[in-house]
């Protein structure tokens, strides 16, 4: 439910079931029942903090196991900055753990990916730009460039 992109919305898909709420959690509550392997749901947050966590609370009544959250509106993107303060009430009141998304755009380093997760006060986040720019953003011990993330990636899938 984070897909904000016209072709989403208009297929009812993505972001377009945030304002479908009985839909979703149907949906959800259908995986669960019938895939027996952990279910979770990623949502972009509403206008309000009353909906995002009215939306939250039905969500997670329907059994998945963990949410996240881009901090972002609808018609938000990624250069818009993300709504944190969101997070720590939707931790708050959820009773799955809950993971951030939608900041990409200010990871930087790995000391960036901690800072978020305590400003949020999530169990963890969730990456894509900066991990596709640079997997090495999750060493403790710093970045290393591209051509080193592949030579360890190759020597790793030799050893396999």
């Amino acid at each position: 439910m984070g897909c904000p992109k016209a072709f989403s919305l208009q297929g009812g898909m993505g972001a377009a079931l945030l304002r479908q709420k009985e839909k979703a959690v149907d949906i959800l509550t259908t995986l669960v029942k019938n895939i027996p392997r952990p279910i979770t749901c990623k949502i972009r947050i509403l206008e309000t903090l009353e909906g995002t966590l009215d939306l939250v609370r039905a969500l997670t009544s329907t059994g998945i196991s963990a949410i996240g959250v881009h901090a972002r509106f609808t018609a938000e993107r990624p250069r818009d900055s993300p709504h944190y303060d969101f997070v720590p009430e939707i931790v708050k009141i959820s009773p799955v753990p809950v993971i951030a998304n939608g900041a990409s755009g200010d990871i930087r380093a790995y000391q960036d990916v901690l800072d978020l997760r305590n400003r949020c006060t999530t169990t963890s986040i969730m990456l894509a730009r900066a991990a596709e720019l640079n997997p090495s953003i999750f060493r403790k011990e710093g970045l290393i460039s591209s051509s080193e993330v592949v030579q360890a990636y190759l020597k790793h899938v030799r050893l396999a």
